[in-house]
């Protein structure tokens, strides 16, 4: 059996079964956005480029929502471990990508993802005590 650090000690006496479910959903949350996100890219690029013939416009559109996807799936992997800058790259992301969604809310599906979005937050902000406690 692997001995703990002290360092390791203080983060499980502290963490409370509540956040750490909070922080599995806000996890879970980022990466269904990723998903729908990369789902997306499949449908845009298939759209634009085969359908529309418009090559040039679909490669950067394209581009621009895969950045987003990884975005959302890089955040959901860091938030595994409990460091404040891990916990600041989730949020602005997640704000971005609201802020992006409510620009085009009138679409089914950025409605759909502004709504997820925002349920990522309702898990997600009540973390900072977790996540900004000194160590």
């Amino acid at each position: 059996m692997r001995k703990r650090t002290k360092k390791a000690n203080s983060i499980v006496k502290r963490t409370n079964p509540i956040d750490l479910t909070r922080k599995n959903v806000a996890r879970g949350l980022l990466f269904l956005n990723a998903a729908l996100w990369l789902g997306y890219v499949v449908y845009i690029y298939y759209d634009m480029a085969v359908v529309n013939k418009n090559l040039s416009s679909a490669d950067m559109v394209t581009i621009f929502v895969f950045v987003i996807s990884i975005a959302m799936f890089v955040s959901g992997i860091l938030l595994g471990q409990i460091q404040k800058e891990r916990y600041y790259f989730a949020l602005v992301v997640v704000l971005v990508n609201a802020l992006l969604a409510v620009m085009n809310i009138l679409d089914l599906f950025f409605f759909g993802i502004f709504v997820l979005d925002l349920f990522t937050l309702f898990f997600l902000l009540p973390l900072r005590k977790l996540y900004l406690a000194k160590l």
